[in-house]
This record gives C-alpha cells, structure tokens and sequence, in this order.
C-alpha cells in the first residue's frame, strides 16, 4: 500500500523527518490563514498542533477558509478544524481551545514554535511578546487585499512591535483565497525549514508578497 507521504520522501531527510514528527506547533487564529497552515502542517507530517480561536463559522468565512463548509456555519472553528484534520490523518494529535488570546494566555511547553495566523495587531501584540518570553520561535503573516508580508522571530529582538511600531488597526480588510493560499503555503514551508533546522529561513527578514504585479522580495531587517 502506498504510503501517504510518498510524493515527499525526497524532501526530508530520516533525522528532519523524525524532528518533524516529534514537533508541536500552536496555530492561533483559524481564518483564511490560519485554515491553510493547519491544514498543510497536518498534511506534511507534523506530529501534533495546539489551535486556539475563539470565532465561530460564518457565511462570510467560506470563500477563503479551506477547513469549513457550509454544514460548519455557526460552529466553533477550532473545534471543526480538529474534527477535519483528524479525518485527513487519524495518527494527528490534536488540540483545539476555543478562547480569545490574552496576556494571562500560558503557551504549553511541549509546543515547538508558534504561528501568528491573527487578524489584529493588538493580539498580534500579545502573542509577540508571549513567545519572546517563553523562548519559542514565531512565525507572522499578514495580509491586506492582494498584499501581505510572512516574517519570523527567534526568541531575541527585534520583536513584531519594534518592526511595525505605529501601524493603525483596519477591521476586516479584504481578503480572498489567492492571498491565502499563497501566504498559508510559505508559512507552512517556514515552518518546516525550522523545525528541520534547514537554511534559508526569513530570521530577521521580511517577505513582502504582492500579487497585483507578481512580485516578491525579501527586505532585511535590522538587528
């Protein structure tokens, strides 16, 4: 019988894929990021996820977040998004918490490296400052529109809050499945190149995606 990762044994060698499989990443935020990095870790092998999102299923949700459909609308999204994973892979652990992040937030100490899949700057905020003081890495992506950035943050300055100091909330801003797709695919590939100690990881650099003219570049931060 074929194994389910056939297609990908040449990408991972036998120690990254046991690192993969012994790694633990915390997904908070369930949207349209969020959904793709969920789902493309637990795809991938990633042996367990922690995801955290205290909205429910909406109409609204459907054209971009790949997890639910409309028998979901008005359903916890992290309870649906355990639920489908596990039906993807059985050997999955998962754990879901529907709650909204805060400071009291206490990041579980088995999670490996941590993905900020928000979709507001003052939680965004907060969870920053959580993974620097428990030491963990984070991998950030934002979007607006046809735009969004993908950077990572080692447990060392600087923080998310130094990078993007003075920038101004902006609810709901518009977003649809291209962005997140794409943004969701290079966090799932930031996160594997960590956790596999591969080279090449965006450590104080920051990609900045724009699809209205094809462009990407990868702008260094200062440290």
């Amino acid at each position: 019988m074929t194994s389910f990762y056939a297609r990908q044994q040449g990408l991972f060698s036998p120690e990254e894929w046991a690192r993969l499989k012994a790694a633990t990443v915390l997904v908070v935020g369930l949207g349209g990021l969020g959904s793709f990095v969920a789902e493309g870790l637990c795809r991938a092998g990633l042996g367990g996820l922690f995801l955290l999102d205290h909205d429910r299923v909406s109409i609204s949700d459907l054209n971009r977040q790949i997890l639910y459909t409309s028998d979901d609308i008005g359903r916890f999204k992290a309870q649906v998004a355990k639920e489908r994973l596990q039906k993807i892979r059985e050997d999955l652990w998962v754990e879901a918490w529907v709650q909204r992040l805060g400071p009291q937030f206490v990041i579980p100490a088995k999670v490996s490296l941590v993905v900020d899949a928000l979709d507001n700057w003052e939680s965004r905020f907060v969870l920053d400052e959580l993974t620097f003081k428990t030491k963990k890495y984070l991998v950030h992506a934002g979007l607006k529109g046809r735009f969004g950035q993908v950077l990572t943050f080692p447990p060392s300055p600087p923080r998310l809050k130094d990078i993007l100091v003075g920038v101004e909330e902006e609810p709901s801003p518009p977003a649809a499945f291209p962005i997140c797709a794409i943004l969701g695919g290079l966090v799932v590939e930031e996160v594997l190149k960590i956790i596999c100690g591969k080279e090449g990881v965006l450590a104080h650099k920051m990609l900045l995606v724009d699809l209205q003219n094809y462009d990407f570049e990868i702008v260094p931060l200062a440290k």
